[in-house]
């Protein structure tokens, strides 16, 4: 069954529920979805700004799908998942500059502020995962249980 745009991704039956089955889709799934829509925002923009901040807007939105794949698909997640979040705060730049210059209205603004919060709160969980994961592998025990000793 093919997977259709909004909808939310589900992992095959019988899968292993870790972080390359149900996060890596769901946010990449959602980040596509939101490029998607970006691109058809980018079309729309003036002559003057669709080749330099539309084609930005675009170039960054696809960025955070390359660097969610890529963290899919590599042991090393965490310089990925960095990449990514970086490339989310680069697109979220671009979109509040193109309101500025009345490219995207408020509301179109509002959507992909909206969207780009919730793979971005899904991104962070990822990293944190990561984070966890790796600590527990080398030994140390997680920051979350490292008590800080007395004065």
């Amino acid at each position: 069954m093919p997977i259709r745009a909004g909808t939310p991704a589900r992992p095959r039956k019988g899968a292993k529920n870790s972080a390359n089955t149900g996060s890596v889709a769901v946010a990449a799934l959602r980040m596509e979805d939101l490029c998607v829509w970006a691109v058809e925002r980018a079309e729309g923009f003036p002559r003057s700004l669709k080749f330099s901040v539309g084609d930005r807007f675009i170039d960054a939105n696809l960025r955070v799908v390359e660097c969610l794949i890529e963290a899919a698909y590599t042991r090393d997640k965490r310089p990925a998942l960095q990449a990514a979040s970086r490339a989310l705060v680069r697109a979220r730049v671009v979109a509040r500059l193109a309101q500025r210059l009345r490219a995207l209205s408020h509301d179109q603004l509002h959507h992909f502020e909206h969207e780009s919060v919730e793979v971005g709160r899904m991104l962070g969980g990822w990293l944190r995962y990561v984070n966890q994961r790796d600590e527990v592998e080398a030994g140390a025990a997680p920051a979350s249980e490292v008590v800080a000793p007395a004065p």
